[in-house]
């Protein structure tokens, strides 16, 4: 595959801090995909047909704790998704969830949720007794969520983790330092995890 000079091109963490241009063509009729959020609100349609050889392809999570490799084939128009929550509604967990749509991923803590937009960015709702609402880190720069009983957790795309809301058991200030971390998880309690390259 030739990328020439004014081709449009799709930009891929390359795994060493940088990006891999990747040319789009146009899909065959009929072609088979998967869509992956573009960071600007919209998705990316990636081919699940099997490469040429020679091609290079991006990496993708493939939702199993592996990755997967498809041919970029072309955009499509955004695919929208909605949140609906229901049940505990003491600290406004429900009645507060944010509407409209474009959001690619959830997560609740004991009385907080976070949602990360198809823009990059994260909304956070409920109970904010230790900052857990307020203290939401702002940007479009975030690649994964998690929420922990009163303390959260975001992936950035270049890697580096942050945190917030309440510190009683350091899992906010001994957030680890580095842009090598691949995913993040909160425990039921006081405590995190990340995947490391």
């Amino acid at each position: 595959m030739t990328i020439n000079v004014g081709d449009k091109v799709l930009l891929f963490p390359d795994g060493r801090g940088g990006y891999t241009a990747y040319e789009i063509s146009a899909p065959a009729v009929g072609e088979k995909c998967i869509l992956l959020p573009d960071g600007k609100g919209g998705y990316i349609a990636v081919g699940t047909g099997v490469p040429s050889v020679g091609d290079k392809v991006p990496v993708v999570p493939d939702g199993r704790g592996g990755y997967v490799t498809w041919k970029v084939t072309w955009k499509a128009g955004p695919v929208v998704f909605q949140i609906i929550s229901w049940g505990n509604d003491s600290r406004g967990q429900v009645r507060y969830t944010p509407g409209g749509y474009y959001y690619t991923a959830i997560s609740g803590g004991a009385w907080h949720s976070l949602a990360l937009k198809t823009d990059g960015s994260i909304v956070s709702w409920g109970w904010d007794s230790y900052g857990q609402v307020t203290d939401t880190p702002e940007g479009n720069d975030f690649a994964a969520i998690a929420s922990g009983y009163w303390h959260s957790l975001a992936l950035k795309t270049d890697g580096s983790i942050i945190s917030w809301g309440r510190d009683n058991y350091n899992q906010v200030s001994n957030t680890p330092a580095g842009n090598d971390f691949t995913a993040v998880a909160t425990g039921a309690w006081y405590h995190s995890l990340a995947l490391k390259r």
